[in-house]
Formats: structure tokens, C-alpha cells, sequence
């Protein structure tokens, strides 16, 4: 998924001159100071999801809770994805089904990851991913893993790491891979078209070698984004 910040209501037209290769445009609008004046109907054929990212989980401009319950309603009219912080689902009740529900964990001393494990459960049945992002701490590699273990509908990535982290557990299912075109919007987040070189080389590889015997039969639906 490429992501692109959107600063201006005609950002939103560079998802018809870049990305043409990717599964999902993600345009990032709290970037902007005004999301509400951005003409969401001229990208509404794409593949694209739209994000007002909350200040307390990694967004650039903060914006009140209103305005993203109207952005959000505007895009359920429209038939465009979004992606919406798991605790602004459960504080509102917004609709989250075939929708990106995430968490981002920028202080993880703080959070009891049982809880975070259990919300991850309890959202996977409906929505079209569940994210989950992590600054790390001791043990985090192995809690990212565990979460890639509940469902094929989970994407987990690191914040501030390498970009090679983020591409390895893609690799190993995260069904989400975030990546940027020229400027990033996460820490960590690697470049677009380095990460479309790496999987090309992957998938060379994986053709050049037959599969052991005791995967032969495995069907792997989990895709790379």
C-alpha cells in the first residue's frame, strides 16, 4: 500500500499518476488543515483508503472528533474505504465492517498487551484488516508474531525500526505492507520502489526452489501489500 499525506484538496488527484501498481492508495488527510473541503467524489472508483489519522496515535494535525464522524459518514455514502483507530470505533460505534481497524502503540509501557491481543480477537470477524503498530520494546518481534497467529486478516508492523522489519513480517503474513512514493508518513516506513525490487527477488526465489514436501499442498492466501 503506497501512502501519500495529502496537504491540499488536490493531492487527492496524484492517485491517477502514481502507484499504478500497487493493490491500495492510502491518502493520508490529516495532513491537511481542512479534510472536510477535499472532494472525496473524484477518487471514489479507485482503490483507495482514506485515513484521519488521530494525533495520540501518530497523526500530523489534530482535528476534533466531529469532524472525523462527518469525513467518516461522507465516505460510507461514497464507497470508500477508510481506516479508523479501533478506540474511535469503540468510543462512537462507527461502522468498521470491510474497513481498516487499527491501534498504534507509541507508548507500549503503558499498555497491557493481553487487552490489545483481545481487541485484535474480537475485531478480525468483521473488518477488512486488523493493524496493529508498535514503537518497540523488549519482547516486540514475538508479540507481532503472536498476533499474525490469530488470523489472516491481521497486519502487524514496527515503528522506527528498519524498513527491512516491516518487509519480513509482511513476508511472514502481515497482510499489509505500507510503503511511500517520496515522502514518508510513519517512521520505518520503507520506499516503494525498493520494496517492489525486494518482492520481485522473493518471488523469483520461491519459483527457483520446489516447496518442501509438507507444504506442497499448503494454500497460502495471505497477500503482500
Amino acid at each position: 500500500m503506497a501512502s501519500i499525506p495529502v496537504r491540499y484538496a488536490d493531492d487527492v488527484l496524484k492517485v491517477y499518476s502514481c502507484c499504478t501498481d500497487v493493490d491500495f492508495i492510502e491518502l493520508r488527510v490529516d495532513y491537511s488543515d481542512d479534510p472536510l473541503s477535499i472532494n472525496y467524489s473524484l477518487i471514489k472508483n479507485s482503490k483507495i483508503i482514506v485515513t484521519l489519522r488521530d494525533v495520540q496515535e501518530g497523526g500530523v494535525k489534530k482535528h476534533s472528533d466531529e469532524i472525523k464522524l462527518s469525513l467518516l459518514n461522507k465516505l460510507v455514502e461514497l464507497g470508500i474505504m477508510y481506516d479508523v483507530e479501533m478506540r474511535f470505533v469503540k468510543k462512537y460505534g462507527v461502522d468498521y465492517r470491510n474497513k481498516i481497524v487499527s491501534i498504534h502503540i507509541l507508548n507500549p509501557y503503558s499498555i497491557d498487551l493481553k487487552s490489545v491481543k483481545k481487541d485484535v480477537e474480537s475485531f478480525i470477524d468483521k473488518a477488512f484488516v486488523v493493524k496493529v503498530a508498535t514503537k518497540p520494546f523488549p519482547g516486540y518481534r514475538t508479540f507481532l508474531m503472536e498476533l499474525l497467529e490469530l488470523s489472516n486478516n491481521v497486519a502487524v508492523m514496527p515503528i522506527g525500526s528498519s524498513p527491512i522489519e516491516r518487509i519480513a513480517f509482511a513476508l511472514l503474513g502481515s497482510k499489509l505492507l505500507y510503503c511511500y512514493i517520496s515522502t514518508p508518513t510513519a517512521s520505518g516506513q520503507p520506499k516503494c520502489d525498493e520494496i517492489k525490487q525486494i518482492l520481485a527477488e522473493f518471488k523469483r526465489l520461491r519459483l527457483d526452489d520446489e516447496p518442501p514436501p509438507h507444504l506442497s499442498g499448503v494454500d497460502d492466501r495471505r497477500e503482500l501489500r
